[in-house]
């Protein structure tokens, strides 16, 4: 495209306006490329003139360059931006010599000129405008020089001193002509380098930025305020100071130390027009911060009001201010404001009234000074919540107790009576045996009764406490339950209730778990069930090993469930809370504290596990406990040869048939099911018309069931059909001497009682395959051992205790010597030969040397039994903590007490006949 087609087309362009317009392109010197005849008349040249004599802006504004600057960085500036106008005002030099100013609008268009682009500029004459801005410029250098404080205006970069009044100057001790141009920190300060109090990055255009200064070149100190303005077009910094002698300073410095105090106040000041009770004449330090509002929108929305006050509030304040009106009482109250967010504040207020003839402006006004007092009073009510919660609980927690105590109260006589009653009537009749033993006996039943009242006392204590810890060993889960079934056999018999354990699909029995914590919980909730259940009632246990959801974990079930008296929806919420009972008649003779259930939830949570209850009245209760337990890497292998070998199951219970069939299929045997004698008659005749053959039958009799009375003839015919080399197991719920002979006559070759885990059937089975003779004693093995001429050391300070102790032991044909405390033990032990004593039980509080110090100091002896000894804790603290510390000090076991025999033996034959001493001193054995 040529010039002159560039021209054609501008001068299309530019006729249509009637504003001076030239068009650019935006190089180094901008190069001009034409105007319309309004640009060139502004300038006093005509268009061959100007083309020919400034082919640039720079050219045309040589003697004027810094304009040109102004052109070229507004045009820089706006490309850096990536926009398209821009903006410049700048004097114009015409022919005659003068210049005009006028303000350049300017739009960077697409077109490109050797990869410049091509620039549009409008020019508009702002010449009066200047004029008018210069006489206003000139007003106001009059008022600066009037000032009476020192005023300097500087150029923000390059620190050049534009302006300074006439009070500079006296206190500069200068001309103007000599300052104006020259630096402003050399000229004020006698620096080589900026200020560093006043750089340009604290300076603001909406703000004044102050500080104090002493000047060691004026040797004084000034009071500065700092300000961003525009100073004919250039960014500039005006500064206004007070040397410390001016009444400017000594006020500022006041006004500085009363802001300074305010804001040591945690509130906020104003004050209140007397004459409506509503307009804010004044306020400051945290006023608007208090209330929510800028200063812009308290003025403009609530037009200066207190109407944020709430207007209950408000009203209240107003009748007081109207009372010490004209006095010179002051109040405080409380009042709630609304900020502008809608938040809810508290603030305590302080009113005091100042008439009009006090006031510098006549006007009466009460001064207000308002403190946020919302946290605290949240804080308050919060702990008043608190109080009251805890109040609420204390009480409640006292009435529970007391009504515990008073049950306790009851239930400790109840037993201790019957102690005292038949220890007296024991001692009456010395004479008479049968009467002896049944006081003996009772007071035997009262002693454990009364011991396991203290036991859950204590088990809460501990709980409550969180002391409480579990000790995980190995458990036989069969022989747990069993344990559980046959203590409490007796209760069930003297209520001649019916207790039945059903046992589904329990692949893994043996368990990591606490053992005697466990059975606490099965021991609550099972005499639980009996306690509260009629005469003739029915229990049941059903036990269920779930899905694994983890290979080292099983997941079991217990479902104890009764048809007993069953208690109130109101009731069950409260059940695991402590010291909880039933307001029932019915149970108001049955014995109990009411701990048994809150232990047991407790410790199944401890366990990991939840327990559940269900219950309806007359109709009983279900409680479910749901366990996780670690199992044992190996569970003990069933070695048997019994692969294909058939058994047929009579049960007219579907659940009971359908878990026994399920665990034969297990291992490969064949399980057939049969609900009636009648049934399995038919499937033992299909059976030998298959050639085939039973290998055994498993017969369930329940001795109160009148459905099973045809058993005896049912026998006699399995006996016809298959002959006398069958074996018949007749499964029964209890043990039952007087039904069993007739059963043996009738053929039958073994007993089991439930419940029926797998390990029990397969011991069954196994001796069955090698032809063994099965006897009552083939399934429990008990061996019992004896601790004839044991000799053992008996430590123990108690007196009476110790007397109880070595008679019960002396009873077991044991040798007995004492220690009245540790320390006689360790001599003791320390005088005697290696292997003298057998074993140490060792009480743990005693005077002179404790159980554990005692022990620790014989494991420390230089002697070849010192540390293989048994070393028996016999202790009335019986809590993990207590047994963690015995094991840590060397001992090898514990013994509770009060002393049971039974136990007491058991653990005296594990250490002793199995002891590395035993071994040493009887290589025989």
């Amino acid at each position: 495209m040529g010039m002159s087609f560039i021209e054609k087309e501008f001068d299309i362009f530019i006729n249509t306006i009637q504003s001076s317009a030239g068009k650019c392109i935006f190089d180094t010197n901008i190069t001009f490329l034409c105007g319309n005849h309004y640009f060139y008349e502004s300038t006093g040249y005509t268009g061959e003139e100007y083309l020919s004599l400034f082919p640039d802006l720079r050219q045309y504004f040589k003697n004027h360059i810094e304009e040109f600057y102004k052109i070229r960085d507004a045009i820089t500036q706006a490309l850096s931006q990536g926009e398209k106008r821009f903006t410049a005002d700048c004097r114009l030099p015409v022919k005659s010599g003068m210049f005009i100013w006028i303000r350049i609008n300017g739009t960077i268009t697409a077109e490109t000129v050797d990869g410049h682009p091509v620039l549009y500029m409008v020019n508009s004459d702002i010449s009066d405008l200047i004029q008018s801005k210069e006489e206003k410029t000139q007003y106001l250098e009059w008022l600066m020089d009037e000032y009476m404080g020192n005023i300097y205006i500087s150029d923000m970069n390059t620190y050049e001193l534009l302006y300074v009044n006439r009070t500079s100057c006296e206190t500069l001790k200068t001309d103007r002509e000599d300052v104006i141009g020259r630096r402003c920190y050399e000229t004020i300060q006698g620096r080589t380098s900026p200020c560093p109090f006043c750089t340009n990055d604290k300076l603001r255009t909406d703000e004044s930025y102050e500080w104090e200064f002493y000047n060691p070149v004026l040797e004084r100190t000034f009071m500065i305020k700092n300000r961003q303005i525009n100073w004919n077009g250039r960014k500039s910094r005006i500064e206004l100071s007070h040397d410390m002698y001016s009444s400017e300073f000594k006020l500022a410095k006041k006004e500085r130390e009363r802001e300074i105090l305010f804001k040591t106040l945690p509130g906020g000041f104003a004050r209140l027009d007397a004459r409506d009770y509503r307009s804010i004449l004044w306020y400051g330090a945290e006023f608007l911060k208090i209330i929510g509002y800028t200063k812009q929108q308290f003025e403009e929305e609530l037009d200066s009001k207190c109407d944020y006050v709430h207007p209950e509030d408000l009203k209240r304040i107003v009748q007081r201010l109207k009372e010490i009106e004209g006095t010179d009482q002051s109040i405080i109250m409380e009042a709630r404001i609304f900020t502008r967010s809608g938040d809810t504040k508290i603030l305590t207020i302080t009113l005091c009234y100042a008439d009009g003839e006090d006031s510098w402006d006549g006007i009466p006004s009460f001064y207000t000074v308002g403190i946020d007092v919302t946290k605290d009073r949240l804080e308050q009510a919060r702990q008043q919540a608190k109080l009251e919660e805890a109040y609420t609980a204390a009480h409640v927690a006292n009435s529970a107790k007391t009504k515990f105590l008073s049950s306790m109260s009851h239930d400790t006589r109840t037993p201790l009576n019957a102690i005292i009653g038949m220890s007296t009537i024991a001692k009456a009749n010395i004479s008479d045996p049968a009467k002896l033993e049944d006081c003996l006996n009772k007071i035997d039943t009262s002693s454990q009764y009364l011991l396991s009242l203290i036991n859950e006392i204590l088990d809460m204590s501990q709980i409550e406490a969180g002391k409480i810890d579990l000790l995980s060993e190995v458990i036989s889960l069969p022989k747990l339950i069993q344990n559980i079934a046959d203590i409490c056999r007796p209760l069930l018999d003297q209520k001649q209730q019916k207790l039945q354990i059903h046992i589904h699909k329990v692949l893994h029995e043996n368990i990591f778990t606490d053992g005697d914590r466990l059975q606490q919980v099965f021991m609550n909730l099972l005499s639980n069930c009996i306690k509260y259940t009629p005469q003739r009632g029915r229990i049941t246990l059903f036990i269920n090993e779930l899905e694994p959801f983890n290979k080292n974990k099983g997941y079991y079930e217990f479902i104890f469930s009764d048809n007993g008296i069953g208690m109130t929806k109101e009731f069950l919420p409260h059940i695991f809370e402590p010291f909880s009972r039933a307001e029932d008649s019915r149970i108001s003779k049955i014995n109990g504290t009411g701990l048994g259930m809150s232990i047991a939830e407790n410790i199944v949570k401890l366990m990991g596990g939840s327990i559940e209850v269900k219950s309806e009245i007359r109709k009983g209760s279900q409680f479910t406990v749901s366990i996780p337990f670690d199992l044992p890497d190996k569970e003990e292998s069933v070695t048997h040869q019994l692969t294909g070998r058939s058994i047929l199951i009579v049960n007219d219970k579907k659940s009971i048939c359908e878990n026994v069939t399920t665990l034969l299929n297990e291992h490969d045997m064949q399980g057939y099911r049969a609900s009636s004698s009648s049934e399995a008659q038919e499937l033992i005749i299909a059976a030998c018309d298959r050639g085939e053959e039973f290998f055994a039958v498993l017969l369930n009799w329940d001795p109160d069931d009148p459905k099973d009375t045809d058993h005896l003839n049912f026998l006699k015919n399995i006996r016809q059909s298959l002959g006398e080399h069958v074996p018949v197991i007749i499964i029964t719920p209890y043990e039952c001497p007087t039904h069993e002979s007739d059963l043996l006559q009738a053929g039958a070759t073994a007993f089991l009682t439930s419940p029926i885990f797998t390990s029990k059937i397969w011991k069954v089975f196994q001796l069955l395959s090698s032809g063994s003779k099965i006897t009552e004693e083939i399934v429990e093995e008990a061996t019992h051992s004896t601790l004839s001429g044991k000799r053992i050391l008996l430590v123990e300070d108690n007196e009476l205790n110790r007397e109880i102790a070595s008679e019960l032991l002396h009873m077991q044909d044991i040798l007995i010597e004492t220690a009245e405390n540790g320390q006689d033990a360790v001599d003791k032990f320390l005088a005697s030969c290696p292997g003298y004593y057998q074993a140490i039980l060792m009480d743990i509080q005693m005077p002179v040397m404790n159980g554990y110090d005692a022990a620790s100091a014989i494991r420390l002896l230089e002697r070849k039994d010192a540390k293989k000894i048994p070393i028996l804790a016999m202790t009335a603290n019986a809590f993990i903590t207590d047994i963690s510390k015995a094991y840590s000090v060397g001992m090898n076991d514990y013994i509770t007490k009060p002393i049971d025999m039974d136990g007491l033996i058991k653990t005296l034959e594990k250490w002793i006949l199995q002891s590395p001493m035993t071994k040493l001193l009887n290589p025989d054995r």
